[in-house]
Formats: C-alpha cells, structure tokens, sequence
C-alpha cells in the first residue's frame, strides 16, 4: 500500500487537475495526505482543497502553521500508515497506470520512478537515466524525478535547509549509502513547469555543486 504526499503551498490552481490523476490510479490502495503550510490558519486555499476531497474517505488535510516544503513533506511522512511514499507535487500529473507499474519494481529497488513529460510552459522530455541507475550517476546530475518516485518510507527525510533542492539532496545522500534505484522507461508522470514554481524560477547551479562535492 502507498502513502502519497502532497505540500501545498502555491500552485492551486492546478490542484484539481493532479487531485483527479490520482483517483484514477488503477492501482487503489493508497492514501493521501495533503500538507497546506505557509498560509493562515483556515485560508481560502484550505478552504477549496477541503470541499474539493471531502467525499473521499482516502485523503487526510492538515492545516500547518509553519512554511517549507520539506518540513512538510517530513511532518506528513510521520502521520502515514504504509511502508511506501509517493511524493506528487501539487501542479504536477500522473498517468492512470503509475502506481500499478512501479509496484513490482519495489522487491528489488529502494527508489523507483519512471519517465516524464514536461507540461505547461515547456512539452519536452528531461534527460533522465532509464532503467537502473548507477549511484555515481547523480553526482552528474539528478535523474530522478521528484513526483515521480516511490520510496522505502524508511528512508524518507528531507534536509529542512536546501528549498529547493531538497528531493536531490536526498537522492544523493541515499546514493552514497548504496541504495537501489530505478527509473521505468514507460511516461507515467508530468512535470509542470510555469512561473508561479519556485524551483523553476531559480537558479541553483552553485548549490548542486556544492551537494555533489559533500556526497562525492
């Protein structure tokens, strides 16, 4: 069963669109957790999420007082109840057969993601590693796609001080311990770029060196 985790802070307006890509998983047995942080207590945005899935008994919303996505992400792992976590981005999509065809994978590798397809100010596709990854490949670049993956939530925590690069932070980190990772060849997730997204409107060149020379 896969927990799937969901920081909301900007990027709403697209909430609907990822919200409906998740119930039409194939795969079921999953629950959502949404983490809304970084705005007052019973804000509009709290507001809409909550009439939005307030039908589904799978989904639990949690109100934060604080900001940062990996504060979320890591307050969110501690209230799940399966042994997996999926991270989806609040403006990113997947495709229906996602979860269903990266849980075979799970026996043999710590970290599977798969392929993706750049939407909204950009429709091409990420250079990405396909198939099993050699830990050293990350400190090229990151191959692993954030909204992609699944995770041993064993090994799930995020660095509270790199926003950001928080997701290959710890790709690094869990590469250097020899953890196993693999990415499906198959599209099954959509990364969305636009404005409004605080990794695509930065630049963290200085930063990714710097966590590849501490995880060399």
């Amino acid at each position: 069963m896969i927990s799937i985790l969901m920081p909301v802070y900007n990027g709403v307006e697209f909430f609907e669109d990822s919200y409906n890509s998740i119930l039409k998983q194939t795969f079921k047995n999953w629950e959502l957790l949404i983490g809304i942080n970084g705005h007052e207590k019973k804000s509009d945005i709290y507001k809409f999420i909550k009439a939005k899935t307030s039908v589904e008994d799978r989904v639990r919303i949690y109100d934060l007082a604080f900001k940062g996505k990996s504060k979320t992400l890591n307050f969110l792992t501690k209230k799940t109840i399966h042994d997996y976590i999926a991270i989806l981005d609040v403006d990113d999509l997947w495709e229906s057969q996602k979860l269903e065809k990266q849980i075979p994978h799970l026996a043999k590798y710590d970290i599977v993601g798969t392929n993706c397809q750049y939407i909204g100010d950009m429709d091409t596709n990420p250079h990405l590693i396909l198939g099993e990854i050699n830990n050293s490949d990350f400190l090229q670049f990151n191959t692993m796609i954030n909204s992609s993956a699944i995770i041993k939530k064993e090994l799930c925590y995020w660095m509270e001080s790199l926003p950001g690069l928080e997701d290959y932070e710890l790709w690094l980190r869990l590469a250097k311990h020899n953890k196993k990772f693999f990415n499906l060849s198959d599209v099954l997730t959509f990364h969305r770029i636009h404005r409004s997204s605080h990794f695509n409107t930065k630049d963290f060149t200085s930063l990714e060196k710097e966590l590849k020379l501490r995880w060399a």
